[in-house]
């Protein structure tokens, strides 16, 4: 009895783990897809609740973060890396903004663009990731008429990850997977109790029929 009652519970902790795993890889995955089929999803100005954006606080000032896709791929020359900048949560005019994008590991400067001047600080760039991995991206900005971030910039640094398409490509298949493997316990369950109460009419069968032969032998 110890050892069903053990069974039954393993095979429930299983079917939750296959379902949160199923959840968390079919959000971040219809994301990704999503995104990539509705570009007009990513505007000018990121609003500090927009969904996966990053928000960092320096001083006064926010510092908002959305790459597009929310997960890059390498090699893919339509990711865009968008950023406002606010100041008590209203837009800042008249900014300098340069980018550092570091490889997370080593720590080496994989790109470097130079200072340009915006009117307003919601940006958008295009940048192309060569190769997958980790990343840091230093966003620098000279704010015009700040007495402390006019000369020595506001810095705000935000990790990023890389992925290959082939990688989504698994992650589907993995989705398509997780259905038959959250099945396959479902059936088993329903085998055993099926035989099990196979089993059950059967004794009381062979049991009544005992019975009946006993009473008509007294008889």
């Amino acid at each position: 009895m110890i050892w069903f009652l053990c069974i039954r519970h393993y095979l429930f902790l299983f079917c939750i783990f296959i379902a949160a795993v199923f959840f968390f890889l079919s959000d971040n995955t219809s994301l990704i897809i999503h995104q990539e089929r509705n570009p007009l999803l990513v505007y000018a100005h990121i609003f500090l609740d927009t969904e996966n954006a990053i928000t960092k606080n320096i001083d006064k000032y926010q510092v908002v973060f959305l790459p597009f896709p929310s997960v890059p791929l390498s090699n893919d020359n339509s990711t865009k890396l968008n950023f406002s900048l606010l100041e008590n949560n209203t837009d800042v005019y008249n900014v300098f903004v340069s980018l550092i994008i570091k490889d997370k590991n080593s720590g080496n400067v994989v790109e470097q663009i130079p200072y340009k001047f915006y009117e307003f600080g919601d940006i958008s760039l295009p940048y192309t990731f060569q190769n997958v991995g980790d990343y840091t991206i230093t966003f620098q900005a000279r704010i015009n008429g700040d007495p402390k971030y006019e000369v020595t910039p506001l810095k705000a640094n935000f990790d990023i990850s890389v992925i290959n398409y082939s990688d989504i490509s698994f992650i589907v298949w993995i989705l398509s997977l997780i259905p038959i493997l959250a099945v396959i316990p479902g059936i088993l369950i329903y085998i055993f109790f099926k035989k099990k109460k196979w089993n059950s009419e059967s004794t009381d069968v062979t049991f009544s029929s005992k019975r009946s032969f006993n009473v008509n032998r007294y008889f």
